[in-house]
């Protein structure tokens, strides 16, 4: 039985464990929520709760540590679980700031520990059938993928991915770690992203994000995301990759816990089996040795790309992954 310790706010940490209740061969061993989680409860979790990662790994056999959300403001976190040689997963990005990532990494490295950062896109269904068919040739040369979603913090179970997500910090911060999911799963399907172009803009009531990626090898990516700071649109979500043979898309009502007939879900996966689920699922497996865990940090460059996005929001300009400013 592998004993992970959950660590964030208390809406993501329930969430997560109520997927770990689902598996057979992991338990909470506790939970480490934040101190401004809010009044949401974490009724039915049984499982001790600490006031840091530290007291709950001097106190409790823990076999990992799950950051229940992005690693952004979580480096500490991160680097105390680490020190102890014990395995990490977040949702990308690691981190929004270079140094942080660095020093991250290096624990890592000098270690047993290691940190699993990889989006729940990666573990969707809909997003793995059109990874198959840019593989399979179906749209041959990538020209251009699109993707454009509103309201990612609320709707139906298919925005689960920005679980931990707090929509009230910075815009700028906010945007990059919604765009780090995209990021991963772009990097995940087509060529490494040579530079990113990102704007930002917001009223009282909402924000709104746009990116521009180039891709090394030819082809670019736009991706835009609208969000409510207040009230929230309704959800919607459209990705779309096209070549010069063809294209692939999926949209909102192809996501099937967004089936809905105006009263209920229709077809829902079991929370163990939504993307979310599959991807705690791939963690357990790692920390048990089913499957190959990475040797230090995984997927870095879905972190890259997010960094490199905050400093062109900043910036107002287009940043070269692979070198200077553009």
């Amino acid at each position: 039985m592998r004993r992970i310790v959950l660590v964030g706010r208390n809406g993501s940490i329930r969430a997560h464990a109520e997927r770990y209740a689902r598996f057979e061969d992991a338990t909470v061993a506790g939970v480490v929520p934040d101190a401004d989680s809010g009044t949401d409860p974490l009724d039915g979790i049984d499982a001790p709760r600490y006031d840091s990662l530290a007291t709950a790994l001097d106190t409790t056999v823990a076999h990992g540590v799950d950051i229940c959300g992005s690693g952004v403001g979580r480096a500490d976190a991160i680097d105390t679980a680490l020190s102890a040689d014990v395995p990490v997963r977040c949702d990308p990005p690691l981190s929004l700031d270079d140094a942080a990532t660095e020093r991250l990494v290096s624990r890592a490295s000098t270690g047993n520990g290691w940190v699993l950062v990889r989006s729940p896109h990666r573990f969707s269904r809909l997003y793995d059938r059109l990874r198959a068919g840019v593989e399979t040739g179906s749209i041959g040369t990538i020209g251009v993928a699109r993707i454009k979603r509103t309201a990612p913090f609320d709707g139906p179970g298919w925005n689960v991915s920005y679980a931990g997500v707090q929509r009230e910090n910075p815009v700028e911060d906010v945007l990059c770690e919604v765009l780090a999911h995209d990021f991963d799963v772009l990097d995940w399907t087509f060529d490494a992203v040579e530079r990113v172009f990102v704007r930002t803009r917001s009223r009282e009531g909402y924000a709104h994000g746009h990116a521009l990626l180039t891709f090394r090898g030819g082809g670019r990516a736009t991706v835009e995301t609208t969000w409510g700071r207040d009230d929230a649109p309704a959800p919607r979500l459209h990705v779309e990759y096209s070549g010069n043979h063809g294209r692939l898309d999926f949209h909102e009502r192809d996501a099937s816990t967004a089936l809905s007939d105006g009263r209920r879900c229709l077809t829902v996966d079991p929370i163990e089996d939504d993307c979310r689920g599959r991807s705690l699922r791939t963690f357990v497996d790692s920390v048990r040795g089913e499957k190959r865990h990475p040797e230090t940090v995984s997927d870095r460059v879905a972190t890259r790309i997010a960094v490199a996005a905050r400093r062109s929001a900043d910036r107002g300009k287009p940043v070269t992954l692979t070198g200077g400013d553009a």
